[in-house]
C-alpha cells in the first residue's frame, strides 16, 4: 500500500499570501506546502487497484495534474473545512467515470448508470457537503456538469465491520479539532510478511481520546505510519503543536511519524531540529527512532509505504 502525501500544509497554505517571512520566501521545496490532502493506492489480491482518496481540498485539480492521479474510487473525508473539501467540483471527471460500472440505480439528475463516487463522512461534514454544494443534488441538469456523488455514513464501520476497497481495510477514527468532530482514517493492508500493516491518517485534531488510540492500536498491527497534525511550536484552541503531536504519537506507537498540517511560523529544517532536540522528552519515541523509526515534519509528495 502507498499514500502520497498531495499537500501538507495548515489552511492558508506555504507561502501565505501576502506574506514576506523567512519561510514564504524560501527556495527549499519541502517549504512549499498546498492544503492537506492524502492519495493511497493499493495492488489488491485479484490483481485490481484501489485508489483511495482523503479530503479534496481547493488545490486538488493542481495535485491530481501534479501527481498524475488517473483514478480515484472512493473519497474519505476528514471534515468539511475549506481546506480539506472545497475542490469537490473537480472530482466530477472521476465520478462519470465510476458511475458507468457502480451499482445502484440511476439518480435522476443524471443520464449515466450507477451512483458515482461514495464519500465517506461523519455526519456533520456530510450536513455542511450537502448545503454547500447543494447543486450537486439537485435534479436540474443531466449530463457531466456536475460530479456524481454517493454520500455515506462512516459510523457504521467499526473493527468488526470495516470498510473494504479492494483488499484494503479502512476504519473511522474519531477525533476532535476544538469543537468540531473530525474523522481519523487507519487504513491497513497484509503485508509481504503476510501480517496486517497500517497507516494512520489523523489531520486536523488537537485531542485523540483515549478510546480512538485504543482502536488504532488493537486493529493497526504493525502501524507503518502515522500521520498527524502539528501546526506549530506554540500551542493552538484547535491544532496539535509540536510536542502534543509527539506525545500522541507516543501513545500510538507507529514506526514512523509524520507531522502534517503545518504552518510557515517555522521551516522544514528547523523544525526537523526542533523534534530532534525534544525527542527525549518521549521515551517511547525515542526507542523507537533507536530502533530505526523516525519522528520527522511531512512534505508535499512524500511516499509512504506500508506492508513492504
Amino acid at each position: 500500500m502507498k499514500m502520497v502525501l498531495l499537500g501538507t500544509g495548515t489552511s492558508h497554505g506555504v507561502p501565505v499570501i501576502s506574506c514576506s517571512c523567512a519561510v514564504c520566501k524560501s527556495k527549499d521545496r519541502h517549504d512549499k506546502r498546498l492544503r492537506c490532502s492524502a492519495y493511497v493506492t493499493n495492488k489488491n489480491e485479484d490483481k485490481t487497484v484501489s485508489h483511495i482518496l482523503i479530503d479534496i481540498g481547493p488545490e486538488f485539480r493542481i495535485q491530481a495534474l501534479k501527481y498524475k492521479i488517473k483514478a480515484v474510487d472512493i473519497l474519505l473525508l476528514t471534515h468539511s473545512h475549506a481546506d480539506h473539501l472545497h475542490g469537490l467540483d473537480d472530482i466530477r471527471v472521476f465520478s462519470h467515470t465510476k458511475s458507468e460500472s457502480n451499482r445502484g440505480n440511476s439518480p435522476k439528475y443524471s443520464d449515466t448508470p450507477g451512483r458515482g463516487i461514495s464519500i465517506y463522512a461523519n455526519s456533520e461534514t456530510r450536513r455542511d457537503l450537502r448545503a454547500r454544494f447543494d447543486y450537486i443534488f439537485k435534479p436540474t441538469q443531466i449530463g457531466g456538469g456536475k460530479p456524481k456523488l454517493d454520500l455515506e455514513k462512516c459510523s457504521c464501520f467499526t473493527k468488526d465491520n470495516p470498510l473494504k476497497s479492494g483488499s484494503v481495510s479502512i476504519l473511522p477514527v474519531p477525533m476532535k479539532h476544538g469543537s468540531v468532530k473530525t474523522t481519523g482514517w487507519l487504513l491497513s493492508c497484509t503485508g509481504r510478511d503476510g501480517k496486517k500493516h497500517s497507516i494512520a491518517y489523523l489531520c486536523d485534531c488537537n485531542k485523540i481520546s483515549g478510546k480512538s488510540i485504543k482502536l488504532l492500536k488493537e486493529c493497526g498491527g504493525i502501524i507503518d505510519h502515522v500521520v498527524i497534525d502539528g501546526l506549530r511550536e506554540t500551542s493552538h484552541s484547535t491544532h496539535f503543536s509540536y510536542l502534543e503531536a509527539m506525545a500522541c504519537a507516543e501513545k500510538i506507537g507507529g514506526t514512523h511519524t509524520w507531522l502534517t498540517h503545518i504552518c510557515h511560523n517555522m521551516s522544514h529544517e528547523n523544525i526537523c531540529g526542533y523534534l530532534k532536540n525534544h525527542l527525549n522528552e518521549f521515551p517511547g519515541l525515542e526507542e523507537i527512532v533507536e530502533a530505526g523509526g523516525s519522528v520527522e515534519p511531512a512534505f508535499d509528495g512524500l511516499v509512504l509505504t506500508a506492508g513492504e
